[in-house]
């Protein structure tokens, strides 16, 4: 049985890293990312998520996870008590997933500012109106849902509008901030800059966040496991726990702004940075 430590506060199982849209401010592209990588078939993944000891939620992402063939029947054979999250573009059959998947299945409760069901929103490749439609169908059936913008500065006046649209119908809408370069100016909020610099030096880190990679791969960071090496495990290796500790790094200034960012706790209020730095 892999046991999450009590420090962490975040499980993501990235069962694919394929997406059907190409958005050029993701952050998977950042370091570089192989979308094609090996991927664990759905009995894998039952198996691997299902050796994991935790009172966190399990957060499908990607990629765009419900691209993956055994997506629906990764859900089912999770254990009851596990909860999910879904990180999502919501381009899927969305009468197909409400059959299938029960509301009680994800894990936040009505009133919650972070929703399970988290809906990107990407100008120019997605339908704002077609968007909302879908969102409101799962609201209306008791999935706690919301949509975000990433507040990329060629994307702002499209969230200004969206956040209206929004308001309109009636559903939660919020705003990301883009991470990374943009005409040669870094943007988002970061405890380590020196992590992003571009002058690789070795450092030691440790991290709150338990990250699986399509092929079971467990990594420490999302440089890591977007680049597909510095594994630290397999969730299909039964022998295999997390020892909460600091770990040795040679690519401290090559990270990944998702690791180094300040990011929003559940009140999307207060924020911390999951990665501690040593000797950076």
């Amino acid at each position: 049985m892999i046991t999450v430590p009590k420090r962490y506060s975040y499980i993501e199982a990235y069962i694919t890293l394929r997406c059907n849209k190409n958005c050029p401010y993701c952050i998977n592209q950042y370091t570089g990312v192989e979308r094609k990588r090996k991927e664990l078939s759905s009995k894998e993944w039952i198996l691997g998520l299902n050796n994991i000891s935790s009172d966190l939620p399990i957060t499908f992402g990607g990629g765009e996870p419900t691209i993956h063939k055994g997506f629906y029947e990764i859900i089912a054979g999770l254990k009851p008590e596990i909860k999910i999250d879904l990180l999502t573009n919501l381009t899927f059959d969305i009468e197909e997933f409400t059959t299938i998947i029960p509301p009680e299945r994800f894990t936040r409760k009505e009133g919650d500012e972070y929703k399970a069901i988290r809906a990107s929103y990407h100008p120019k490749t997605t339908d704002p109106d077609d968007l909302i439609t879908r969102a409101k169908t799962l609201d209306s059936k008791g999935y706690g849902i919301g949509v975000f913008g990433i507040n990329h500065p060629e994307n702002l006046q499209y969230n200004v509008i969206m956040t209206e649209k929004c308001r309109k119908a009636g559903i939660y809408f919020f705003i990301r901030d883009f991470l990374g370069f943009y005409d040669d100016r870094l943007y988002g909020y970061y405890k380590h800059l020196n992590a992003l610099n571009g002058n690789k030096k070795h450092c030691q880190c440790k991290t709150e966040e338990l990250l699986i990679g399509p092929e079971g791969n467990v990594f420490r960071c999302h440089r890591d496991l977007y680049d597909g090496n510095g594994e630290i495990g397999n969730i299909l290796n039964m022998a295999f726990d997390i020892t909460d500790e600091f770990r040795p790094c040679d690519n401290y200034g090559l990270c990944n702004p998702c690791d180094m960012k300040l990011k929003l706790g559940p009140d999307l209020i207060t924020s911390k940075c999951s990665v501690e730095i040593k000797n950076g």
